[in-house]
């Protein structure tokens, strides 16, 4: 089953994998049941904005974005770890995948910030000028992991538009090397990889779910006026 997201953005349910943990201390949890998303064990729709540069944003436009946000009901962002543009770098980590003041605790009180509102949070990483290499990858999973470990609203998105082949190309088995180290860091945060611009043959969905043992598929649909009236079919 397939539910569509903003800018063209699918997400691709695949079987669970992992059920959702009851809420206890936290406000939010995030999980997966059977073909569902569940925030709380209670099936969800997740309908969201990307927020990709939020990490540079003060506090009080923050707090006022998120209550725009649940006044339009929406209930899921997408944030990136590392961003960067021209000379404005508002990265969580830095090259090597280590914490990056004061990035690090903006990322931390962003997804607390959700937390408490039960938004769901999209932390994603990208492999290229700011992620170079495996190494700081297997790093910058750490932090994050490690920095958000209080929290259960949110997911790792393991590698942006994984398949396209510059610098953000992340081989497969790579992947699942990364997917696996959440694993053990983290046994109930649900990761997935995005992938770019176009819909995903069979082939490339069981690479994706068999072999590099994503827990669902987040594949980026192609950007054109028609696009959106092809999702429901793209999306069986």
């Amino acid at each position: 089953m397939f539910h569509g997201h903003v800018l063209s953005s699918i997400v691709v349910f695949a079987a669970a994998i992992m059920a959702a943990a009851p809420a206890s201390a936290r406000n939010t949890v995030f999980g997966i049941e059977g073909t569902r998303f569940t925030l709380n064990g209670s099936p969800v729709f997740l309908l969201g904005i990307s927020y990709y540069g939020g990490l540079g944003a003060p506090r009080e436009m923050v707090g006022r974005d998120l209550d725009a946000m649940q006044k339009h009901g929406f209930n899921w962002l997408r944030l990136w770890a590392v961003w960067s543009y021209r000379e404005e770098d508002v990265s969580a980590v830095d090259p090597a995948g280590q914490p990056r003041e004061p990035f690090i605790s903006r990322l931390k009180y962003l997804v607390e910030e959700c937390d408490r509102r039960k938004i769901v949070v999209d932390v994603t990483l990208t492999r290229g000028r700011n992620l170079p290499d495996m190494q700081s990858h297997r790093a910058a999973v750490r932090t994050l992991v490690r920095t958000l470990s209080g929290c259960r609203n949110w997911y790792l998105d393991l590698a942006n538009e994984r398949d396209v082949r510059d610098a953000r190309y992340v081989p497969v088995e790579e992947l699942r090397e990364l997917r696996e180290l959440v694993r053990g860091l983290a046994p109930d945060l649900p990761a997935t990889a995005s992938f770019g611009g176009h819909d995903l043959d069979e082939k490339e969905i069981r690479a994706a779910l068999n072999d590099a043992r994503l827990d669902f598929l987040a594949p980026h649909r192609p950007r054109h006026a028609g696009s959106p009236g092809e999702t429901q079919e793209h999306s069986k």
